[in-house]
């Protein structure tokens, strides 16, 4: 089958397994014990001011033991995504580093709004870019709703220790849906 350089879905990997149970169960109970959570905030570029919307999840840049392991583990992942899926284009796919992760917990109603990945955040005058591949794992899956949607309607299937990766540009609007039980646990970081 030949690949469709057009098609954005092609650009949206999602590797099962990237965190064995063990690691997502450690992790969990770090977070639960240990984390620090404030509302997550949006930043508008019209006129330089944080905000956040109703319901809004909570972020945690905790620094908890499994975070150098993640780390570790994405750098092997981008490689896999630039390198391996898609090699053709390799060139292109330099990568300088990315940020520190960020943890997400959705309680019951929370959610985050459609959005791209503009973070203005991570280019503070020592780092130069801008962000080029997007991240995100989940940690946990024993909680209801909380789907991850790209565009519009487009689901994309996700388990407790699944990553996805996908490009951070304005084609690639995402948000996840209000979670109707239990708790949803996620990480997320940039490459630029």
């Amino acid at each position: 089958m030949e690949f469709d350089k057009l098609d954005l879905r092609n650009y949206i990997k999602v590797y099962d397994g990237f965190l064995d149970p063990p690691m997502c169960s450690f992790a969990l109970a770090d977070l639960e014990n240990r984390a620090d959570w404030s509302a997550h905030q949006f930043y508008n570029p019209q006129t330089g001011d944080l905000y956040s919307t109703e319901n809004e999840l909570d972020v945690s840049y905790t620094d908890i033991p499994i975070r150098q392991i993640i780390n570790d583990r994405l750098w092997h992942a981008l490689e896999r995504y630039i390198l391996h899926d898609f090699k053709d284009f390799s060139w292109w796919g330099k990568w300088n580093g990315y940020a520190p992760i960020r943890f997400n917990r959705y309680t019951e109603n929370s959610n985050m709004k459609m959005h791209c990945d503009h973070i203005h955040s991570l280019f503070d005058g020592n780092r130069k870019g801008v962000p080029v591949l997007t991240m995100v794992g989940l940690l946990n899956d024993d909680f209801d709703g909380g789907e991850f949607i790209m565009w519009e309607d487009e689901l994309i299937p996700m388990s407790a220790g699944s990553l996805v990766i996908f490009p951070s540009n304005f084609l690639y609007p995402h948000r996840v849906n209000p979670v109707t039980y239990g708790t949803r646990y996620s990480f997320v970081t940039w490459s630029w």
